[in-house]
């Protein structure tokens, strides 16, 4: 059935992308190296066939754009639409960042930047990307992006402390398109903070991005995450890491701000004996939607991976939580695990929580689970024949259900803002 503007099953304002957008796409040609021109021509072929998603997929079931206005949006492929700070802290107790001299052949910069100091490199590294054929709005900043956030480490280039990236995107009444790379080739290791935030604004906006990130043999990379758009903008973004052998990653994940935000998140197991931890907390309250798709591929033998994954739900919000384990049937010894813990504080709340599991091969060892339930009067009670209010005891109590989320990012400032962030929720 063919989508019209009064399809039961449509997600957006518009049926289709806006014409206006193949003429921004012919714009940002201009931006890229001649090189990467077919790649690109490829991305934008492949979102303009694919169309908008509607909720006849799964993945987008519970999800609705109609309050965005594509055709209302400016898009501006002549100048960068992100200002990055980065910033270095030495420890993880350190209150503020300390000067630091990268070594040689470390890149930390935009994608503009990497394009004009770097260019062999850039089309090296950019050449390959396979993300387009994850659906139209991971296609999409493959096409239409002019800059993002690239970060390159070299072979057995082990940088210590933290590295944090903070991407300022100014969304009042835009449309974004991102492409960002995280690269640590063999033997390199980084501890990675990325926070995302758009400016206070009175006008919608929307961010569509692309995190690519890309761990050689035996590399290790602690990631930390935090998307914090202001509550009037939009996000949709696809983030994939692929691991060679014997790489490891933990990546913690925190979706706090936007409106309405869907994010696909993927952990490709290339190598045999590659690791990967995730870890995420979501609280949406005030009609905020916030939609986690997660997936953990394995597809070498001895790989191992764990996702625990917790929201709180209040006043209208809703979460949603897809999951997913598949094993090859190459991936014999697999060892994998995915939780999903749902805290509901009213009856208004809603909760999505889909756990799954696809294995084709008999030598693993996987399980998965799923909670949503309200907080135990028994908690409540306890806390209250110590003298405590019910109120300040609810807080206590949500503040314990993330405590293990918040601890596993690295920077204690981080932890304790992001607490502050989360708690906050409970006032609004």
């Amino acid at each position: 059935m063919a989508l019209t503007e009064k399809s039961p099953y449509q997600i957006f304002a518009q049926p289709s992308l806006p014409l206006s957008w193949e003429a921004a796409f012919r714009d940002n040609l201009a931006n890229w190296p001649i090189k990467l021109h077919p790649q690109l021509e490829k991305a934008w072929e492949m979102a303009w066939s694919l169309g908008l998603p509607d909720r006849k997929d799964e993945s987008w079931r519970w999800m609705d754009y109609k309050r965005l206005d594509f055709e209302s949006l400016r898009l501006n492929s002549q100048t960068s639409p992100i200002r990055l700070t980065v910033s270095f802290f030495s420890e993880a107790a350190d209150e503020q960042p300390t000067p630091i001299s990268l070594p040689e052949g470390v890149v930390i910069t935009t994608l503009g930047e990497f394009f004009e100091h770097h260019e062999d490199l850039a089309v090296r590294l950019l050449t390959e990307n396979d993300l387009i054929t994850e659906g139209t709005f991971a296609a999409l900043p493959s096409a239409l992006a002019n800059d993002g956030l690239i970060v390159y480490i070299p072979q057995d280039v082990k940088l210590d402390g933290m590295v944090q990236c903070l991407l300022e995107i100014p969304l009042d009444n835009r449309a974004v398109f991102t492409r960002n790379l995280v690269c640590l080739e063999e033997g390199a290791s980084l501890n990675l903070e990325l926070v995302w935030v758009s400016q206070d604004s009175y006008l919608s906006g929307f961010h569509n991005g692309i995190l690519d990130v890309r761990l050689g043999q035996q590399s290790c990379l602690n990631l930390d995450e935090i998307q914090q758009f202001a509550r009037v903008d939009w996000n949709i973004s696809h983030e994939r890491a692929s691991l060679a052998a014997d790489s490891q990653l933990e990546w913690n994940y925190a979706a706090i701000g936007s409106d309405t935000s869907k994010n696909f998140i993927k952990v490709e197991l290339q190598g045999e004996g590659s690791s990967a931890v995730l870890n995420g907390a979501m609280f949406p309250t005030r009609e905020q939607v916030i939609n986690l798709d997660t997936r953990q591929n394995h597809w070498a033998e001895s790989t191992f991976s764990n996702l625990m994954y917790k929201s709180v739900v209040s006043q209208r919000g809703r979460s949603v939580w897809h999951g997913m384990i598949y094993v090859d049937p190459e991936a014999q010894k697999t060892d994998a695990f995915q939780t999903n813990k749902n805290l509901v504080l009213d009856d208004l709340a809603d909760v999505k929580s889909v756990p799954g599991l696809e294995i084709h091969a008999n030598d693993v060892k996987c399980s998965h689970g799923a909670t949503v339930g309200k907080i135990d009067p028994g908690e409540f009670y306890y806390l209250q024949t110590r003298g405590i209010p019910q109120k300040e005891a609810e807080k206590l109590i949500v503040e314990g259900f993330f405590n293990q989320i918040v601890q596993s990012f690295r920077l204690e400032k981080t932890q304790r803002e992001l607490l502050d962030q989360l708690m906050s929720r409970m006032n609004s």
